[in-house]
């Protein structure tokens, strides 16, 4: 366990919800702007994961309550399709597979085009961490995946007009009229399948190109509408040292039933999961996933990429949430 000190310990402990003050030090010591605007991108990277996998590990050990507290409905204020139904005039620009490690970066970005800040902090992705779930549990719109979002009737008739963007580079004309514009980008999230996500430069190269995406989105709603930033689900990076240390006795049974995936659906004849302390079984929602930085090391290609989603820890099931206005 690292050596935290006692406030922080006593902060997890503690009676009531713990995720408020996660979601503070997250935002302020660890994924603050100004380490990311001093420190290179690599260095911004591995001592933020650093910071947050000792807490974790601690999670872990102590707290375990947090995992569930992970799990539970989103509030009201933090709830993608709710935004959508009482922020008209709005706009709801869904970048997928962003981390609120990012959020620094949208915070220049929204500086850089003249956007007004009117709110900051966390919100929470599906369960598990999967597009999928997401769309269904957080836009009410069925377990789609998100190209079909333009023509779901369960958004169009409550008057959301969607868009779906399958590059940086596209760009839609919108409709200038719609009470509730979604605009869901392919962006990061089609980059981690790339052969550069097995290698910590990946995050530099993000960068790059998020620029682009935004101009594409988010610079392209009609002024005069409150304009949410957000994602699905994060990514945990998983650099040398940035994991709970296990032996490969104690991974083995993970990896033979996850079979390389951070969860696994239960299905009924299917084999039972194994009573393991990594593993969450969720039977009311027929799932078992990871809890924390636990890394498995599945056979094949899929085990070289550094940047993974699906399990239950703080990067991956805690997502940027950023409301603007032009």
């Amino acid at each position: 366990m690292p050596d935290l000190d006692h406030h922080t310990f006593d902060r997890l402990v503690s009676a009531g919800p713990r995720l408020p003050w996660i979601e503070r030090w997250l935002l302020d010591d660890v994924w603050n702007r100004q380490r990311y605007e001093e420190q290179s991108k690599l260095q911004y990277l591995k001592n933020g994961e650093a910071e947050v996998n000792a807490l974790e590990e601690v999670i872990s050990a102590a707290a375990p309550r947090v995992h569930d507290e992970l799990t539970a409905p989103p509030s009201l204020e933090r709830d993608l399709r709710p935004f959508l139904d009482e922020q008209r005039p709005c706009a709801a620009v869904v970048f997928d597979g962003l981390s609120v490690r990012e959020l620094p970066a949208l915070l220049a970005l929204a500086e850089q085009s003249h956007h007004s800040v009117r709110q900051v902090g966390v919100a929470l992705a599906a369960m598990p961490a999967e597009t999928i779930d997401y769309v269904d549990q957080r836009l009410r719109a069925g377990r789609v995946a998100p190209t079909q979002l333009p023509s779901r009737r369960e958004l169009r008739d409550g008057g959301v007009v969607a868009y779906y963007y399958d590059n940086p580079n596209q760009r839609h004309q919108l409709e200038a009229d719609a009470d509730a514009l979604l605009l869901w980008s392919s962006f990061p999230d089609s980059t981690y399948r790339d052969s550069g996500a097995r290698f910590p430069q990946h995050f530099e190269q993000l960068h790059t190109i998020l620029e682009t995406a935004w101009v594409n989105t988010v610079q392209q709603v009609p002024a005069g509408r409150q304009v949410l930033v957000t994602s699905d689900h994060g990514y945990v990076y998983f650099g040398a040292g940035l994991s709970f240390p296990r032996s490969n006795a104690e991974l083995r049974p993970l990896n033979r039933y996850l079979r390389g995936e951070r969860f696994r659906r239960l299905s009924d004849g299917d084999e039972p999961p194994p009573d393991h302390p990594d593993l969450a079984v969720y039977r009311d929602r027929d799932i078992a996933v990871l809890r924390g930085r636990v890394q498995t090391h599945p056979p094949g290609p899929s085990s070289a990429g550094l940047y993974k989603h699906g399990g239950l820890s703080l990067m991956e099931m805690l997502t940027p949430w950023l409301v603007l206005e032009a």
